[in-house]
């Protein structure tokens, strides 16, 4: 039984510290700057490993919550939020898709930033070379992340927008009529 609880006890620890780190993960990569600013001659290589194995953690969380995101909001404006399991598969199916996704951003995160290191290798002394690599970091380490939002913002452009739509949809087009009257006749107070 004591060391169950001393394992409890490790992972609740271990969530303390991580959680954190792992949810705000990309705000942290401003305190680099903060560091090399207060000192110019300091050696950072440390705060560097640092950033490269949390930084993957926390791509893997963004891409985790980027998975169904969209379409938990979907089923919120719907007003079906208590059934939005059910009607994208099933919790098997969620699940396994967040949890491809989770992998994806985890080992997508690696793989750009060991590109971006054999492209900017770290050099401490320079501060400004420093600088310049830890504004670079974030954006190798956030790639998969950034890339489902662009291929998300892409698609959601080649489907068009709700105006465009409506050219080939009656029920729509009726709305979008009636609510223009509605908004002429509020400015010139004719509105019931």
């Amino acid at each position: 039984m004591k060391r169950i609880l001393r394992f409890l006890i490790r992972m609740l620890m271990l969530n303390i510290v991580l959680v954190p780190i792992v949810v705000l993960g990309p705000m942290l990569y401003v305190i680099p700057f903060f560091c090399i600013v207060a000192n110019l001659e300091g050696n950072f290589s440390g705060l560097a490993k640092l950033y490269f194995w949390l930084g993957p953690l926390s791509c893997a969380f963004w891409t985790l919550l980027s998975c169904h995101w969209p379409t938990v909001r979907r089923a919120q404006r719907e007003g079906r939020l208590a059934t939005w399991r059910e009607s994208e598969g099933g919790i098997v199916c969620t699940v396994t898709k967040a949890a491809l996704y989770m992998f994806a951003g985890l080992f997508g995160s690696f793989f750009t930033e060991i590109m971006f290191l054999v492209v900017f290798r770290f050099r401490p002394g320079n501060p400004y070379g420093e600088m310049l690599w830890f504004t670079i970091l974030p954006f190798a380490t956030f790639a998969p992340v950034i890339l489902l939002w662009l291929s998300r913002w892409m698609r959601g452009r080649k489907q068009g927008d709700w105006i465009s739509r409506a050219k080939n949809d009656r029920d729509l087009q009726d709305q979008l009529h009636d609510a223009s009257l509605y908004a002429k006749n509020l400015g010139t107070g004719n509105a019931h």
